[in-house]
């Protein structure tokens, strides 16, 4: 008895497939618009929040806008309007809470400039040693600086009045004396070395800090015991690669009289990793009461560094 062939399989409708696409992404980005909520409302302030809360907010405005168009395409117009709807509060974040317009110069005259840049292990590489060059700063603070023999490199091309020291993976560049007194803490990562810096008559003294990467460490206990040092220490600044947003829970809680550079001299986009196009604030400048800002800005997305740079001017109080 013979047996007739098994029908050939039907080629896959491209309409169901496209529909079935469109309709795992309008998941995912349901999903990612949860925990992107929870991470907004909790922050950091256990590890599982603070994973939330690194999810950019620029990131889930552009998922949503565009599942939105998916839906368009479609025809499908009530779930287009929903998926636009949705990015309507986290770009609400974008623009009014994680960032502000930015401040043009105070116009006030001012002593110093401090630059800050995790230069990605050669500070004296084509790229960013110009870029340091230009800013023509006072004091230079790099993280990520591994290569001690750049640091001297850029020390001779800032000129002779200059003095820089090194510790570990970090360094200090500055016009007039500088001294470091020890670390206080270097552990997993964590590092925070004390420095006294004096251009003049009356010494400044700061915290350089780079904070560990690892997405596994949680932050806040370490941004709590950084509040805690400088509570105890008293330092005129706090600068570094913080490896951790503006808006972390530690950093919007600040010992009276320490305020962000961001906030009271500069605005505008404020993301500093990765170039060149950085959608995380991970490196920051904090100024204690000693401090005038007069203005704050970042620099540097050429692709030297995945990091931009921060630039502040301030003078001290009572000069």
């Amino acid at each position: 008895m013979r047996t007739s062939p098994a029908p050939a399989p039907l080629p896959p409708d491209p309409r169901s497939l496209f529909a079935r696409i469109r309709g795992a992404i309008s998941v995912r980005s349901g999903l990612l618009l949860a925990a992107w909520g929870v991470g907004q409302c909790a922050r950091d302030v256990v590890w599982v929040t603070g994973l939330c809360f690194y999810i950019p907010s620029v990131i889930v405005v552009a998922v949503l806008v565009a599942t939105g168009a998916l839906h368009a395409v479609a025809r499908r117009k009530r779930p287009a309007l929903l998926a636009i709807g949705f990015a309507l509060p986290p770009l609400a974040f974008v623009a009014l809470i994680e960032n502000h317009p930015e401040r043009g110069p105070s116009g006030c005259a001012h002593q110093f400039r401090v630059v800050h840049w995790n230069v990605a292990g050669r500070p004296g590489r084509p790229g960013i040693s110009e870029h340091l060059e230009a800013e023509r700063a006072d004091l230079y603070v790099l993280t990520d600086a591994v290569n001690a023999s750049h640091v001297g490199v850029l020390r001779e091309r800032l000129g002779a009045d200059y003095q820089a020291i090194t510790f570990a993976n970090l360094s200090v560049i500055g016009r007039g004396d500088v001294q470091a007194h020890g670390w206080l803490v270097d552990r997993d990562g964590f590092e925070v070395q004390a420095v006294t810096w004096v251009p003049g008559t009356r010494p400044i003294t700061f915290l350089v800090l780079d904070l560990p990467s690892d997405v596994f460490v949680a932050r806040n206990p370490l941004l709590r015991e950084l509040n805690a040092l400088i509570e105890r220490h008293q330092p005129d600044l706090v600068i570094g690669d913080f490896n951790a947003p503006r808006r972390s829970r530690a950093l919007a809680e600040l010992p009276a009289g320490y305020a962000h550079a961001y906030h009271t001299a500069g605005g505008g986009w404020g993301a500093t990793w990765p170039v060149p196009l950085p959608v995380y604030d991970l490196d920051h400048c904090l100024h204690g009461p000693r401090i005038v800002p007069a203005h704050y800005r970042l620099g540097g997305t050429n692709g030297n560094s995945d990091h931009r740079y921060q630039a502040f001017d301030f003078s001290l109080a009572g000069e």
